[in-house]
């Protein structure tokens, strides 16, 4: 029951006050004669892009796979390769570095897509219809 009224109250109290905030939020009254004024746009500088920073690891481990996209690899982090724990550990330094955790990340989906669907493909059997 009480509930009842605390909902008739807030029903008639916004039916009473939303013309007031309608006509407090209209435009133009009594200034159809003036001009609006001039816009002024204002260019913001921004640094240049971000640079990637320097990894300490020489090309062929930079580019060896890491499995970044599984779930709960915070569990078991620590039996990666070293340069996926240092990528991982180095992630939130900064702005360079979440973007090298990110492409880790993405670069594992996709493979670790690709891998899964050789797989199905080498492993599931197939059947070949020449008879259509």
């Amino acid at each position: 029951m009480q509930l009842i009224k605390y909902f008739t109250f807030l029903f008639v109290s916004c039916a009473v006050l939303m013309p007031e905030e309608i006509v407090a939020r209209s435009v133009g009254l009594g200034r159809e004669n003036e001009r609006p004024s001039p816009i002024i746009v204002q260019h913001i500088y921004r640094s240049g892009p971000v640079g990637i920073p320097e990894m300490p690891l020489d090309f062929h481990t930079k580019h060896s796979p890491c499995d970044m996209d599984s779930r709960g690899r915070q569990s078991y982090v620590h039996a990666f390769p070293n340069h996926c724990i240092w990528v991982y550990n180095n992630r939130y330094l900064s702005e360079g570095h979440f973007r090298i955790y990110k492409t880790y990340q993405l670069e594992a989906f996709f493979f670790g897509q690709y891998y899964e669907r050789l797989k199905r493909y080498e492993f599931e059997p197939h059947i070949y219809d020449y008879n259509m």
